[in-house]
């Protein structure tokens, strides 16, 4: 009855917690630190891992429109957006590194550099 009743919460409390409301990082995110901030590669790098994992939520271009988004309860982000683009390369990290519902966490999947990497792409979809 008690272990029915803490899996009843969990699932409660994240439904509410993926319902659409703007995913925020904590801010101890901000301040990681970047091991890419001067690596002249590392968009590229980011475009390749998310070309193998993150375009089919995400879409080609990181619009939010891939092959899978439309089966999502929660429609994936626009990563060029402005609510995007204007997040730290720490918080997008820390985003991809624990994910949040159906955004699945990455830090068992890809190393710390491809996650940084991952960041460092995010910024070559901004809209101009």
């Amino acid at each position: 009855m008690m272990r029915t009743f803490l899996v009843l919460a969990a699932a409660l409390t994240l439904a509410g917690a993926t319902g659409g409301d703007p995913w925020m990082a904590p801010p101890e995110a901000d301040k990681l630190k970047d091991p890419l901030a001067t690596n002249p590669k590392a968009a590229a790098m980011g475009g390749k891992v998310f070309q193998s994992l993150c375009w089919t939520c995400h879409g080609m271009e990181g619009r939010g429109d891939g092959p899978n988004a439309p089966v999502l309860k929660v429609k994936p982000a626009d990563l060029g957006s402005a609510l995007v683009q204007q997040q730290s390369n720490g918080a997008l990290y820390w985003k991809i590194t624990h994910g949040r519902g159906e955004m699945a966490s990455y830090e068992q999947v890809l190393g710390r550099e491809d996650r940084w990497a991952l960041a460092h792409y995010i910024r070559s979809l901004a809209h101009p």
